[in-house]
This record gives C-alpha cells, sequence and structure tokens, in this order.
C-alpha cells in the first residue's frame, strides 16, 4: 500500500504518541494534548489505533521478552528500564522503517516501468531493446529521432540493447552514463555508489560530473563509480555478476551484514539486525531469491544469530 504524504505524516505522529504514551510517568497535560491531537479527525484516531495494534501484538511482546533475557544475559550490571526502554527505542525505530518503506512517491511518479520487492519484470522498449528489472527497480524512458535513452531510477536493470548505429543507447544513472550500441550490460544504483557490469559486447563509462573521457568496458568486465570517483574496469565471473536473472544470489566470502542488506531488496517486509557483531562475519553460498523467506531463514542458519517474525512484515535478528 501507498501512503500519501499526510497518511505518512499522521503514522510518524501517531507511532511518537504510542512511545510517549508508554512513559508510566506523562504529565496529565501531555495526555490531554495526546487526546487533542486525537480528536481532530476520524483519521487520526484510525491511524493511532493501526500502530498500537501493531505495537501490542504478541508477537512483537514476544520478540522483546526473548531480547530481553539476551540482554540480561550479556549485560547483567544494567536495569531492567535500560533494558526496557532499549526495546521500546529499537520498536519505535522499526515502526517508522515500516512506515519509511511505504512511502516512494517520489519514484513511482516518475517511473515509466518499475518493480516492488521480490519482483522481477522484462519489458521491450520502443526500439525493441529489452530492459529486465530486478527487485525494487525503475526506469524513464526519453527516446526521440537522435537518441535512446533511459534513465535508472533505482535498483538494478539488465539492457539488451539493439544496434542502431545512427541512435546511440545512453543509459543515465546517478552519477555515470553508459553508452551502448548492441550489446548486454547490467547497471546497478545504490546508496554507495553505481556499479556497470558488461555481460557481452563494449559499451564506454563515462562520469556525468566531468568532461573526462569514458572508459572502455567489455565483456566480463566491471567498473564501479563511488565517493564520486569512476573506478578502472576489472574482471569479475559474469555468471554470478547476473545470477539474479536465475533467481539465485551467490556470495563468496561477504559479510553477512553486506549479505543481509542484499536481501532485504528481496524480502517483502523489514529486517532488524540487533547483534551488530555477527554483522562481520563471512558467509559463502547461493540462495533462491525467487523465495526471499526461505533464502532468508537459510542465510540465518550460516551465523550464530536468533531470528523471531513478526506478522510476515518484521524480522528481528538478535
Amino acid at each position: 500500500m501507498v501512503l500519501s504524504e499526510e497518511e505518512a505524516r499522521l503514522r510518524k505522529e501517531a507511532v511518537a504518541w504510542v512511545i510517549r504514551l508508554q512513559n508510566s510517568r506523562i504529565s496529565q497535560e501531555d495526555r490531554r494534548t495526546f487526546e487533542v491531537w486525537q480528536a481532530q479527525s476520524p483519521q487520526h484516531a484510525l491511524m493511532y489505533r493501526k500502530v498500537s495494534t501493531v505495537w501490542e501484538s504478541p508477537e512483537l511482546s514476544t520478540a522483546a521478552t526473548v531480547v530481553e533475557g539476551h540482554a540480561s544475559m550479556s549485560f547483567r550490571a544494567k536495569t531492567s528500564r535500560r533494558r526496557r526502554w532499549s526495546i521500546v527505542a529499537a520498536a519505535c525505530v522499526v515502526l517508522l522503517v515500516i512506515a519509511a518503506d511505504c512511502l516512494d512517491l517520489a519514484t513511482r511518479w516518475r517511473a515509466d516501468y518499475r518493480t516492488g520487492a521480490g519482483e522481477w519484470r522484462t519489458v521491450e522498449l520502443p526500439d525493441r531493446s529489452i530492459a529486465t528489472l530486478n527487485t525494487q527497480s525503475a526506469i524513464a524512458l526519453l527516446f526521440d529521432n537522435g537518441v535512446r535513452r533511459v534513465r535508472l531510477l533505482k535498483g538494478e536493470v539488465l539492457f539488451n540493447v539493439q544496434q542502431d548505429a545512427a541512435r546511440p543507447f545512453i543509459v543515465d544513472g546517478t552519477a555515470t552514463a553508459v553508452r551502448a550500441v548492441g550489446t548486454a550490460f547490467v547497471v546497478r544504483t545504490e546508496s554507495s555508489g553505481e556499479h556497470i557490469t558488461v555481460l557481452e559486447g563494449t559499451v564506454e563509462v563515462g562520469d556525468r560530473g566531468t568532461t573526462d573521457s569514458p572508459a572502455i568496458v567489455m565483456a566480463g568486465s566491471r567498473i564501479d563509480m563511488q565517493e564520486g570517483r569512476l573506478g578502472r574496469p576489472y574482471a569479475v565471473d559474469a555468471s554470478a555478476a547476473s545470477a539474479w536473472l536465475r533467481g539465485r544470489l551467490v556470495v563468496h566470502g561477504v559479510p553477512f551484514a553486506q549479505v543481509l542488506e542484499e536481501m532485504r531488496r528481496y524480502y517483502p517486509g523489514t529486517i532488524v539486525l540487533w547483534n551488530q557483531h555477527v554483522g562481520e562475519t563471512k558467509v559463502t553460498g547461493t540462495y533462491n531469491v525467487d523465495d526471499p523467506v526461505a533464502a532468508l531463514e537459510l542465510l540465518v542458519k550460516t551465523v550464530p544469530v536468533s531470528m523471531i517474525g513478526l506478522a510476515d512484515r518484521l524480522v528481528l535478528l538478535f
């Protein structure tokens, strides 16, 4: 479900009130302020009830009890009140993350094609080139008589480009521009940068922020744009790099936290890692992301971490 801006604002306010009202020492003035807030409209009251339902769910109570017991074994010197408020703060973050995940309106409005969590989509472009969108991806098109241009708004896309010497095919990322005539390549954008992997043919990759000559990247190679700098092409295992096209995630000696971050792209809910120490554990394996729930369960078995699920929408790892 997509939240409007007003609904997103109400949900954040409702989360804040749910947390605030857990404090037994809340003042009568604060309680009156809450009643005034809730009485503003039926939508205010309804949103508060929805958030309260999540907060008071048996699954979350069970998770809090288990985590509190885990914390008590690790940190006996801390008071139960501190442990309890630590759990309250973590649950608050969880609820805010759930709310934020629902709000991606800007991308939805701009995209010509997009996918949700765990969804793949193959589309034929106006020039008969093929774009295959990985999970949580979006593109916008700008085709005319002179150029075929695609803007990668988010995620990861494989392009199989039809040859047309008169009209170059250009994919614009946040910081890079990829130019090809007839080839197959993957462009991925994320918060840390952009990555271009060439499966067939050759592409030119330029830094949109400079006038420097573009880098030439050949089949079986990848180039990264990170921290505002375009690196050099290097050889990669093309089969592993494109494993998502076969519904697989292949990793070799990758930190658990990094693999978990990748798994989040496919999981249809929210995954929260409370045990940060296990994040550095190296993981090797092949995971079936066509079934992200089973893939997550298999991944968790490889490291010393416990897992609790909440209503098929939230997973807590501790």
